[in-house]
């Protein structure tokens, strides 16, 4: 069944019911604009946060949680020795910070804007007090919840990986979140992350990462396009990624 889902610019757009099958985990939490999605904006408040600016910090008490309406934002570990890990990327439709606000616990991530953003910001009061007239909304947040759970799984899984199956698996999941795909055969990225960025989703320094990309250029699945990378043989990709998580 599909429903209609009106965004905040007013538009509307009719989309099926998620279904949690569709795709794989991934870090690049992208999400439908549902109409689930826009009862939880109504909730909160919008705010517009710059490049670089935090929506929050690791350890901080919060009871709000934030949804993503337009931009894009990295959630990140912050680690004793200053090193950084970059676990995800919220894109609009995603939301973050569900965890701290439900449990009251403090926050065990931190979260910085890549782009401009415009996010909404809403409490846990919000949240429960629309729930009692409208429970799938806390389902919703228990799902999201849920597939980030299974999203640290996944980084479980690559840190046992070797850096060449830890770029595989980075680029089959770059290609089913920003992938421009022609022919089943090439696929574009939309978006053109750098280098330290990639490696920071994967575990690796810049060394290690630009290593790794090199080599898959000059075995021809991979072109590259000024900061950006081309994909030139999808099938190859879609056969290596099935054989890493084989």
């Amino acid at each position: 069944m599909s429903s209609a889902a009106r965004r905040p610019d007013g538009t509307v757009r009719a989309l099926p019911a998620p279904d949690p099958d569709d795709h794989p985990v991934s870090p690049f939490l992208t999400a439908p604009w549902t109409s689930v999605t826009a009862r939880i904006a109504e909730l909160g408040s919008p705010r517009h946060y710059a490049r670089g600016e935090h929506v929050y910090t690791q350890g901080q008490l919060s009871s709000r949680f934030h949804l993503v309406v337009s931009g894009r934002v990295r959630i990140y570990l912050h680690r004793p020795d200053g090193s950084e890990r970059s676990l995800a990327y919220a894109e609009p439709g995603a939301t973050l910070g569900e965890a701290a606000c439900v449990d009251g616990r403090p926050r065990h991530l931190a979260s910085v804007c890549t782009l401009p953003s415009e996010i909404v910001s809403v409490t846990r009061d919000a949240l429960l007090t629309a729930a009692r007239d409208e429970p799938e909304l806390l389902l919703e947040i228990t799902r999201r919840i849920a597939y980030k759970q299974r999203v640290m799984q996944l980084h479980v899984l690559i840190e046992g990986l070797p850096a060449r199956e830890r770029i595989i698996l980075l680029l089959g999941h770059l290609v089913e979140a920003y992938g421009e795909i022609a022919l089943d055969e090439v696929a574009r990225l939309s978006i053109r992350p750098a280098v330290d960025e990639l490696g920071l989703l994967v575990g690796l320094t810049r060394v290690t990462t630009s290593r790794e990309l090199s080599r898959l250029v000059a075995e021809g699945l991979l072109e590259k396009e000024g900061r950006g990378f081309v994909v030139r043989d999808l099938p190859d990709l879609r056969r290596r990624v099935h054989a890493v998580l084989a």
